[in-house]
């Protein structure tokens, strides 16, 4: 097994995460929104979580790909994973903890775009955004940052 694959691994793994996620808040929230009343975030939602296991399937097809790209291997890329140098094997542990967090940091960021959307298109809903659903929001961007140095490595930044 190479390293490539012990990454493409995980890229499976992760799209099957996105894709239970997005099949159980769409089919429970998307009729929720509709019976409250909430008609314009109805198709909002289905359409975010149709896009997610687009995205899933898209992941679940493409896994080498995606870890070729993700993982900036110098030198021994094709190697067995018995004679990988640590150096190597760090880098490819940084990208699946990086995909572990990302599957958090995008519910967060749906959540919270979803949230705005909704509070943009429908004044009279007043919907507040408290002090501490924005230090949510800010939390969320410190995190995205932190995976995205997870997963992109601190030489391609």
């Amino acid at each position: 097994m190479k390293l490539e694959h012990i990454v493409a691994l995980a890229i499976r793994l992760f799209a099957i995460v996105l894709a239970i996620y997005a099949i159980r808040n769409g089919v429970s929230l998307v009729p929720h929104f509709a019976e409250q009343g909430w008609k314009v975030a109805a198709p909002i939602h289905a359409g975010i979580m149709v896009s997610l296991v687009v995205l899933a399937i898209a992941l679940w097809w493409f896994p080498l790909t995606v870890a070729k790209g993700l993982v900036n291997f110098k030198e021994g890329a094709n190697q067995d994973v018995c004679k990988v140098e640590p150096k190597v094997l760090e880098a490819a542990a940084y990208t699946v903890l990086g995909l572990y967090l990302l599957f958090g940091v995008l519910s967060d960021v749906i959540y919270w775009l979803f949230i705005l959307l909704v509070t943009n298109r429908n004044p009279q809903m007043m919907i507040e955004i408290t002090l501490e659903q924005k230090a949510a929001m800010v939390t969320t961007a410190v995190e995205f940052v932190f995976v995205l140095f997870l997963l992109l490595g601190s030489k391609r930044m």
